[in-house]
């Protein structure tokens, strides 16, 4: 991303919150002329009030002697110099106060909008996104990379407007006072400013290199946490510190690299100002020695130089800072550069109850496809079950039909209305699909369950736990239905999640009932049981069972066979079993294993 669009991102991030930041630069620009007043007053006591000189300074500073009632009468009231001191720090005290405040509540309130405005904004991209995008690296971007942003605009933007009023306004002072000493510091300024340009330059592509790989960093960690189980069973520790090692090595060579730029920086900028110090000293110590510098003028302009010096210094660390929120901005603006899911609140809400027909639908993922003019009829209220070996595109099947992908070509239809006009968040909320394998949240069993209510009911949710032949498990824990399982229910078996997750999917009214292998882990006396309790409660709704044991798909009042991403077989149970197809002989074969299985008990 360019830039100059990240330049204008950071500032849409302000919005309604503008006013505060300019009352904070105002607020910065008074204790700035606070802290170039300070020293003029120690110029004027060691020059004029103690050293008996006439009075040489500015005519901005001039009335306010006069104002007091002039030299002579400051010499004789000396306190009324250490008062001014005094009144100008409390000065300074309420100014920063009002200022801090001012750029507090601009920076976190911008931020709070950002995270507001990027979280909404992920939650309504498209499936295929999310399923192409990395978790952890998402997560970087929503947290690293936001917080970069908000020490930008509380604290980077403000020090970058420091640097500059203190450049302008000091050299403006600094020429009042004396115009070849004042040039002397000036010619500084160039070489300063190349250097720390030269350097934003590298330290700016390098950290957009290291902010890439600490992304991947966190997704490595990301997918280690939540896949924790997975990788205790299969003795994967070893592999998984070697990979995160890896990873977190190639991170701390980027942060190296860019640490070593860093390092040079300073190292370059403080030797340009350490030089720039020690010629104004010679210099200024040679015209007072000349008598065109007086010793009071000479003190407060070394002031000046020092308060000149920390902004030239810190404009390097201010490039720097700025580089890595211009790539934290770029970062960020390439999410809500992604296309947000069309038709979500838009279109028809027609009744789902009738029949689903597949009319020669194509799909594929990417390159490799998937179904090939794919003709299926489910009729609406029945049980429907698709059996088909990996690849054969029955998940597929249950993924167009949520709209989470649309088909390449072809019609899909429910009731006679194309899906592809029907509201996608209607046609979700209408479907209630388990999966695989299920999320859970880490909550209580009552609020996974019920998740679908901000109050969910006790009572419903115990009818559905019975249904998902769950309640009986779900009572022997200590806390019952008061149970809070581990992260993605890590505390819970495969066969417990899925029950509660069919359970959860029993929630509420649904036209369509979706169970994408969810039957897999548990036993086929558990299975029965289940099928029976749906069979009682699903009346008018159509439900599509998807799995590879035919004991779970005989009872189906329709069974499609697919193989290659069509159908090859359709029929009952019985009818299937005359043919000698796929469904007879996978029949035989789960039918033959049960036997050996028993035998061997």
């Amino acid at each position: 991303m360019k830039k100059k669009n990240c330049i204008s991102a950071l500032w849409r991030y302000t919005k309604g919150f503008r006013l505060l930041l300019v009352v904070s630069f105002v607020m910065l620009f008074v204790e700035l002329v606070i802290s170039f007043i300070s020293p003029l007053i120690i110029s004027v006591t060691i020059d004029s009030v103690l050293g008996g000189k006439p009075l040489n300074t500015p005519w901005y500073f001039s009335w306010f002697v006069y104002a007091v009632g002039g030299v002579d009468f400051i010499r004789s009231n000396l306190w009324i110099m250490a008062l001014g001191t005094v009144v100008l720090m409390i000065i300074a005290g309420i100014v920063r106060l009002i200022r801090s405040y001012c750029n507090s509540t601009a920076g976190e309130g911008s931020v709070k909008k950002l995270r507001d405005r990027l979280y909404s904004h992920i939650q309504r991209l498209p499936f295929v996104w999310h399923a192409q995008s990395q978790t952890g690296d998402i997560i970087q971007r929503s947290t690293n990379d936001v917080d970069t942003v908000r020490r930008f605009i509380s604290m980077v933007s403000l020090e970058f407007i420091r640097t500059v009023l203190m450049i302008v306004v000091g050299i403006f002072i600094m020429f009042t006072l004396n115009v070849p000493l004042t040039l002397v510091t000036c010619i500084m300024i160039l070489p300063v400013t190349l250097t720390s340009v030269l350097f934003f330059r590298r330290i700016r592509r390098q950290g957009n290199e290291q902010e890439e790989v600490e992304g991947k960093l966190f997704t490595v960690i990301q997918e280690n946490l939540t896949g924790t189980r997975v990788v205790r069973a299969f003795g994967r520790q070893q592999f998984e510190m070697d990979k995160f090692m890896e990873k977190n090595e190639e991170n701390r060579s980027k942060l190296i690299t860019l640490n070593n730029s860093f390092t040079s920086l300073w190292t370059s900028l403080d030797a340009l100002c350490g030089i720039e110090a020690a010629l104004i000293s010679i210099f200024g110590i040679y015209l007072c020695y000349k008598g065109s510098l007086t010793i009071g003028q000479f003190t407060a302009f070394s002031s000046y130089v020092f308060l000149f010096f920390w902004p030239l210094r810190a404009f390097g660390r201010i490039l720097n800072m700025f580089s890595r929120s211009l790539v934290a901005t770029s970062r960020i603006e390439e999410i809500f550069a992604a296309k947000e899911e069309e038709c979500l609140d838009a279109g028809l809400t027609p009744d789902l109850s009738g029949d689903i027909v597949f009319t020669e639908v194509d799909f594929a993922y990417d390159s490799v496809p998937v179904l090939n003019k794919l003709n299926m009829t489910i009729p609406g209220g029945k049980t429907v079950a698709i059996l088909g070996g990996t690849g054969s595109g029955k998940s597929t099947v249950s993924l167009l039909l949520q709209r989470l992908y649309d088909p390449k070509s072809g019609k899909i239809t429910i009731g006679g209305t194309d899906i592809s006009q029907i509201k996608k968040t209607y046609l979700r909320q209408r479907i209630s699909i388990v999966m695989q394998e299920p999320f859970l949240y880490s909550k209580s069993i009552l609020q996974n369950i019920g998740i679908k209510h901000a109050q969910p009911d006790l009572d419903e949710v115990r009818a559905a736990a019975m249904d998902a032949a769950i309640h009986d498990d779900i009572m022997s824990f200590e806390d019952g239905y008061d149970t809070v399982v581990g992260e993605r229910g890590v505390t819970l078996s495969g066969g417990q999640k899925q029950r509660v997750a069919i359970a959860r999917a029993l929630i509420g009214e649904s036209d369509m009932l979706i169970f994408d292998d969810s039957l897999s882990a548990v036993d086929t006396r558990t299975d029965a049981s289940i099928r029976e309790a749906l069979a009682r409660r699903r009346s008018g709704v159509t439900t599509l069972i998807i799995s590879h044991r035919t004991v779970t798909l005989m009872e189906a009042d329709k069974i499609f066979v697919m193989k290659d991403g069509s159908v090859v077989e359709e029929g009952t149970h019985e009818e299937l079993m005359r043919i000698n197809g796929i469904y007879k002989r996978t029949c035989e074969i789960q039918n033959a294993d049960a036997f050996m299985g028993g035998e061997a008990v």
